[in-house]
C-alpha cells in the first residue's frame, strides 16, 4: 500500500476592515462556491510564491476593488471543515483606497459588531468573532 502525505492545510489571508462607524465589512459566498450563502470576512487562498500580505492585497483588489495600503497581522489558526482544512491568517486592514464592491458578484455588507452574531457566518469565522472584535477595537498587538 503506497504511503501518501496528508494534504496540507490551505493557507488563507483574511482581512478585517472597520469603518468610521464601527462596522466591519463582510461578504456573502456566491452561488457556485463551496458554502454558498454563508458570510465571511474577505480574503482568499495564498498562491504559491506569495507572502500572506501579498495574497491579502491581491484578494482585496480582485474581489473588492480595494487597494490595501496598510495592514497588520492579528492572529492565525487552523480550522477543519468536513471536506478541507484551512490555515486562516487574519489581518486588520488599517488603510485602503476605493469603495468596496463585489467584483465577483458577491453581496457585501457593513455590520456593527453587536449584529455579527445574527449573521450566518462560515464556521471558521463564526467561532472567532469575539476574538476578532476584541483585537480590532483594542489596537495592534
Amino acid at each position: 500500500m503506497p504511503i501518501t502525505e496528508p494534504e496540507a492545510a490551505q493557507k488563507v489571508a483574511v482581512g478585517v476592515v472597520a469603518d468610521s462607524q464601527g462596522r466591519l465589512l463582510i461578504g456573502e459566498r456566491p452561488q457556485g462556491k463551496a458554502y454558498a450563502g454563508q458570510w465571511e470576512f474577505p480574503g482568499g487562498k495564498v498562491e504559491p510564491g506569495e507572502t500572506l500580505f501579498e495574497a491579502l492585497v491581491r484578494e482585496f483588489r480582485e474581489e473588492l476593488n480595494l487597494q490595501v495600503e496598510a495592514a497588520h497581522g492579528l492572529f492565525s489558526c487552523v480550522h477543519v471543515y468536513p471536506d478541507r482544512e484551512v490555515e486562516l491568517h487574519f489581518w486588520q486592514v488599517t488603510d485602503y483606497r476605493g469603495e468596496p464592491r463585489g467584483v465577483e458578484g458577491q453581496n457585501l455588507r457593513w455590520v456593527h459588531s453587536d449584529d455579527l452574531a445574527s449573521v450566518n457566518f462560515l464556521e471558521g469565522n463564526r467561532a472567532l468573532l469575539e476574538k476578532i472584535c476584541a483585537l480590532v477595537w483594542s489596537g495592534p498587538v
